[in-house]
Formats: C-alpha cells, structure tokens, sequence
C-alpha cells in the first residue's frame, strides 16, 4: 500500500475509533455503529481513488531504461526488489541476469537466467543472454544450445543467427558461420553484427572481394559498421 493511502487509512481508523468510543461512553451504541459502518465506507471509497490516480511504474521498463544509461547497480537493485515481490515472474528474473551481465557478475547472471527458462519455458530473452553469457566465458558450444533454443521458440530471430555464427566464427568453423550469418541477413538486412562477423569470416577465409562487397552493400543500405572491421581488409583491386 502506498504511503499516502495507508497514512490516510491509519488517520480515518483513529477518528472511526475515536468517534465510536465517545458515542459508546455517552450510551449510543446503535449512533456509533452506524457512524463507524458510514466513516469506514467513506475510507475505502478514498483509498480507492488514491489507488486510482496512483501511477503505477513498470519495474522492467525501469530497468531497460537504467541499464541503458548505465546505471547497472541500480538496475539490478530495482529487479531485485520486483523479483523478490514476483518470483514467479519469469520476465523479472531474466532482466535481472541481464543487468548482473552489463556489471561482470555472469555466474551469478546465469542463475538467474537458469530460474527464468524454469519459470516459462518459452522466455527466449533468457536463452538468448544466456547464451552471450557463456560465449563471453568462450563456451561456444554451450552458447550454440541456447542460441539453437530461441530460434525454436521464434525461428525468425535475426539476433540468435548472428550470434550463433559468431560462436562458430570463434571455433573455427567458418563455412557454418557464413551460414547462419547469411541466413541473420535474410531475416533482418540491417542487422549491422551479422554484417561485421560476415567481413570478418570473408577475411579469415582470404575472400576479400566477398568482404568487400557487404561492406558497399552495408553502406548502401545506411548501415553503421566499426572501422575496425573495415581496415583489416586490404585495399580492393581496382579495374584496370
């Protein structure tokens, strides 16, 4: 309850008990139950409007927005809070994991992550950070699972492709990789991550021209890609 609805609930009980007690002494039993009955109805009519007009604030909206601005400790503090009051609430726990991961604390994360997927099985936010924790740890394979397990629940996740050969990219195998990042492009032709694993594959794999060719197409579409990924290239041949 609110502070100011329970202060004023606390306030109408002390006047209801104040009221009753100088009728009860005067005699007038029947008057006092009756203007108790009437003061206790008009206190809960008031405690519902304040309840009415009282904002309620969503606490994973709260998080994102603190994790985006970096405030990694309060984010994980406010979910702590909701999450202790809804422990069911798969959502909760796996925004909590979330913010745990942006502070370094990934085993920690992944309990979480852990109670998430327990609590609703198609939560894929869970399995998704779950898996970019323990790529962060290089548990490639491991990471694969989870990325293998969004795409079960939403087969037309950009993302999960993209970090899914990007995990392959690490493990060395690249024609996998240029798979599942082509098929990351298919779903989403913006997805500027599965842009840059691509290049890179390209110039692991010595295809410069390949490599250059989604860098154009990259900047043909406005896409935004890290200068790093561009300067290990060497220049395009030029046509005579």
């Amino acid at each position: 309850m609110p502070g100011k609805i329970r202060a004023l609930w606390y306030l109408c009980m002390v006047v209801i008990i104040a009221g009753f007690l100088v009728l009860a002494v005067r005699g007038e039993m029947g008057k006092a139950s009756e203007q108790a009955e009437a003061a206790y109805q008009l206190a809960a009519e008031e405690q519902k409007k304040i309840a009415a007009k009282t904002i309620q604030i969503d606490p994973i909206k709260l998080v994102r927005e603190l994790n985006a601005m970096g405030k990694y400790q309060e984010a994980a503090d406010i979910a702590r809070k909701a999450g202790e009051r809804n422990p069911d609430h798969a959502q909760l726990q796996t925004w909590w994991g979330i913010s745990l991961v942006k502070m370094g604390k990934r085993a920690e994360a992944i309990d979480h992550f852990i109670l998430a997927s327990k609590k609703d099985p198609t939560d894929e936010k869970a399995h998704l950070y779950w898996g970019l924790t323990l790529a962060m740890d290089e548990k490639f394979e491991d990471a694969i699972g989870h990325y293998r397990t969004v795409l079960e629940i939403n087969p037309e996740h950009s993302n999960a492709y993209a970090y899914w050969g990007t995990s392959l990219s690490a493990l060395g195998r690249l024609e996998e990789a240029v798979s599942k990042l082509e098929e990351s492009l298919i779903l989403n032709r913006f997805n500027s991550q599965a842009y840059e694993i691509l290049i890179d594959v390209f110039s692991q794999q010595q295809k410069y021209e390949r490599a250059w060719e989604m860098v154009h197409k990259a900047r043909a579409d406005n896409i935004s890609l890290q200068q790093s990924f561009i300067d290990r290239l060497p220049e395009p041949v030029q046509s005579p």
